[in-house]
């Protein structure tokens, strides 16, 4: 029996409140209503009739969300792909977490869901088996590996410890929702916690299974060893910040976003009210019934009597608006900070490879995503039997690629000429940079032009 196994450690904590916002933004203007006044404050003297209103009139302009799809359109827009891998790894990759997601589907929401929390974990599962059972039996019999998602808000706590001088995870919790069959009704399910504690151990990782019985007290239901070496979960970083911890990447436009959310709510419930002018009555009797319309007139015996309709001021309004504007204005500069290049190029030639050498936030993030899902499927094949076989994941990098101009052809072709650069990188350049049709083979171009070097002439 245990009371803290389920109990989050203060760095999963932190990364929990940080990761909250963006997740309300991304649910949308449903989400951002729901939360209510964790992201819109209600004033002091505003009764909840009037804040139930303004919640309604209120709507969200997606801009972190939208971001979030652009960039992870620009990685996936070519699908992640496992390069000369054995047929096996092949077909398992259709079916990646036997859920039908393949390998690219699946990358594409881990690469999603970190692009809010920072960080989001790859967890290589496979059935459990009985301990005659060997990883070549299992595959024969179909209990083939499969990889879970985790996210940030599945994540208890971990421990870490020194393995031959690397650092890596002695022990991981992680809380699981599971959906059960109803025991009093065969025609219902019930929602079940349980927590899962992985114990690397010198030769296996342990795993433990704890379930809350009487009184809420959380009890080990189940035990067992796997033959995996260390614990086989594997982070993917968007954003760093330590060991199994990370902070999300646009973290600065989701707090523009939330202020953007808040002011145009002021904005819009404003503007409702000072569209509709209010009539000022003086020298009226206060007990006589008035009634205003476009067909009836008002009449007074009173000489200092008068009507006429009071309006709001809209500079406010508009003010307001520009400052709307210009909050829209720092979350796009926020967004294309991702894609901004580090590199300068001094020179014709590299100026003229600069998608080449693509060194933005976001090709690091692509990066990473790579080595994330190349780890990954080296557990996926110890589990399956497979061996240690080389595994090559591509991750399309080629979202900064620009369309070649006129003058990047001529200083390529310059340097080839002076046999600084190969006619294979030359026309495969030409190619990625659809200056000439993606589908052309260098090699068989070379082969059907048949000359060496490229003769540029006399100039006649």
């Amino acid at each position: 029996m245990s009371e803290t196994v389920a109990k989050r450690t203060k760095a999963v904590s932190a990364m929990i409140e940080a990761t909250t916002k963006g997740r309300a933004l991304m649910g949308g203007t449903a989400a951002m209503r729901k939360a209510g006044e964790a992201y819109l404050p209600r004033f002091d003297a505003e009764s909840a009739e009037a804040y139930a209103k303004k919640l309604q009139r209120s709507t969200l302009f997606e801009a972190f969300p939208r971001a979030v799809e652009q960039m992870t359109g620009k990685v996936f827009a070519q699908p992640v792909e496992i390069v000369d891998a054995p047929d096996q790894m092949n077909e398992w990759a259709q079916n990646i977490d036997m859920q039908g997601r393949d390998l690219s589907t699946f990358a594409l929401e881990v690469f999603r869901d970190a692009f809010v929390s920072g960080v989001s974990y790859i967890m290589v599962e496979a059935p459990r088996r009985d301990a005659e059972t060997t990883r070549q039996q299992a595959a024969e019999m179909g209990l083939r590996p499969y990889l879970v998602h985790l996210q940030v808000e599945e994540i208890l706590g971990w421990k870490t410890a020194l393995f031959g001088n690397v650092l890596a995870l002695s022990q991981l919790r992680i809380m699981e929702h599971l959906t059960e069959q109803d025991p009093a009704d065969e025609f219902s399910t019930i929602e079940v916690e349980q927590v899962r504690v992985l114990d690397r151990l010198p030769d296996a990782v342990q795993v433990r299974l704890y379930r809350k019985g009487k009184k809420d007290a959380w009890v080990m239901v189940d035990k067992y060893l796997t033959e995996a070496p260390e614990i086989t979960v594997i982070p993917y970083y968007a954003k760093r910040t330590g060991f199994f911890t990370g902070k999300p990447p646009l973290e600065g436009m989701i707090d523009v976003n939330i202020s953007h959310w808040q002011l145009q709510s002021g904005i819009r419930n404003n503007s409702h009210y000072s569209l509709i002018p209010v009539m000022l009555l003086t020298g009226f009797d206060d007990e006589t019934e008035m009634v205003l319309s476009s067909s009836m007139a008002m009449t007074s015996r009173n000489a200092e009597a008068d009507a006429k309709w009071v309006a709001t001021d809209t500079a406010a309004v508009t003010t307001a608006q520009a400052l709307l504007k210009d909050l829209e204005d720092q979350m796009e500069e926020l967004g294309l900070q991702l894609t901004a290049k580090r590199v300068v190029n001094e020179s014709a030639t590299g100026a003229a490879l600069a998608a080449a050498k693509e060194t933005s936030t976001l090709a690091m993030m692509a990066d990473s995503l790579k080595d994330a899902l190349e780890q990954a499927m080296i557990w996926v094949a110890f589990y399956g039997g497979l061996g240690e076989p080389p595994i090559n994941v591509e991750v399309n990098k080629e979202f900064g690629v620009t369309p070649m101009q006129a003058n990047d052809v001529m200083a390529l072709l310059a340097s080839v000429t002076s046999g600084n650069l190969s006619q294979t990188t030359f026309i495969n350049e030409l190619a990625r940079r659809n200056f000439i049709s993606p589908d052309i083979i260098a090699e068989d171009e070379i082969d059907a032009i048949d000359f060496e070097p490229v003769d540029l002439g006399d100039g006649a």
